[in-house]
């Protein structure tokens, strides 16, 4: 651990890497994400310095911020809201400057920098009625976060400005001990809505997706020294022989739905791919389970998995996530060896499903109607 601290302190990661090749590859995987995530140091988010700070506190409680941020627009004093670490809790910070910020109108708004450049996650613009539940949001205690008010001029009267609450969550874990909090937070209740995905099988589903990531990244690093990889000899036939340029994307796309798992990103779970429904299958295959249980373990999270709520209708039914997500498991017969070919659109039973191009080369390509499809389109 004072390797780590090191680290994140100083920003230099050569201290660690050797420390890290002697942990297994999912702890070690972890430590570097999350080193790539940590800032040297938080602090405050820029601010105009012609503001005048007029005080600083940690809130009790989110009803005082959003008191205290009401006033502030009643006022017209500049408020700012933070998160920051301490050694108990997490907790929020409030800022007071004596004046306040008038902006131009701008179609994709980003007032403040980010915070150490940490890319954002997710930028809302609440009313006033809407604070308590805002602050109230598990994020606060997951991911760097900041909250603020200013007036943002009428795009076709500069004359003219409204006041707008701003409320930004940036992917930089605050504490990563809490990112388990958003798994139940966000469980409305409604079981029918998000169906396998309960609190605890997406945990296991974020945790495999980790192990699988850290086999992936390993294959391709070691790639040409007999490296054994669990993910590559589990693929279907087709798709072995494959070069390393070819898996590289396979290691992304594994990334891609381990991040989604991480932020609670539930419509980033669908996968886009071929590549990423494998993925998935893979990820929920009882084996893979106990694989991921096992990685738990090794850095020290099982203790926030048993403290998720449970569900008896769905905990335990990996097999029905790839369906919830896709709608189908045409997947799975890529593995079922009597049906040799039926990767190829032009095989009969492939035609009659209407399966589409599941060869090897298409494995990369964006499906058509999945969440990055339908972005792609739009713009």
């Amino acid at each position: 651990m004072q390797h780590l601290n090191s680290s994140v302190g100083s920003g230099d990661r050569s201290s660690v890497e050797d420390y890290l090749t002697d942990l297994p590859e999912a702890v070690a995987l972890a430590c570097r994400r999350a080193l790539e995530r940590a800032a040297s140091s938080v602090g405050l988010p820029a601010v105009p310095s012609d503001l005048p700070v007029v005080r600083e506190f940690f809130a009790t409680s989110p009803d005082e911020i959003v008191e205290h941020l009401q006033s502030g627009i009643t006022l017209g004093l500049q408020f700012l809201v933070t998160n920051e670490s301490l050694p108990d809790d997490v907790r929020l910070k409030a800022t007071l400057f004596g004046d306040e910020m008038e902006v131009p109108y701008t179609p994709s708004p980003q007032w403040l920098p980010a915070p150490n450049g940490a890319p954002l996650l997710d930028r809302t613009y609440p009313s006033e009625d809407d604070l308590l539940d805002v602050f109230r949001d598990p994020v606060w205690e997951t991911f760097v976060s900041r909250a603020y008010w200013l007036w943002v001029q009428e795009e076709d009267d500069p004359d003219s400005a409204s006041a707008t609450i701003v409320v930004e969550h940036f992917d930089q874990l605050i504490d990563d001990s809490n990112v388990f909090l958003r798994f139940a937070a966000e469980d409305d209740s409604d079981t029918e809505g998000r169906g396998p995905l309960s609190p605890r099988n997406r945990f296991e589903l974020y945790i495999t997706l980790l192990a699988m990531t850290a086999d992936l990244d390993t294959l391709l690093s070691d790639w040409g020294e007999d490296v054994d990889s669990v993910v590559r000899d589990d693929m279907p036939l087709t798709v072995l022989a494959q070069p390393r340029e070819w898996w590289v994307p396979m290691r992304d796309a594994a990334d891609r739905l381990f991040t989604a798992a991480r932020t609670g990103a539930l419509h980033d779970l669908e996968p886009r791919t071929v590549g990423e429904e494998v993925l998935i299958a893979l990820a929920t295959r009882t084996s893979y389970v106990e694989w991921g249980r096992d990685t738990a373990d090794l850095i020290g999270v099982t203790a926030k998995f048993n403290s998720l709520p449970t569900d008896p209708e769905w905990d335990g039914k990996y097999e029905e996530i790839l369906p919830h997500l896709v709608g189908d498991v045409d997947v799975e017969m890529l593995w079922d060896r009597r049906l040799d070919g039926i990767e190829d659109p032009e095989d009969p039973t492939n035609a009659f499903l209407l399966m589409g191009d599941f060869r090897p080369a298409a494995w990369h390509d964006v499906l058509d109607g999945t969440a990055e499809d339908v972005d792609s389109a739009e713009d």
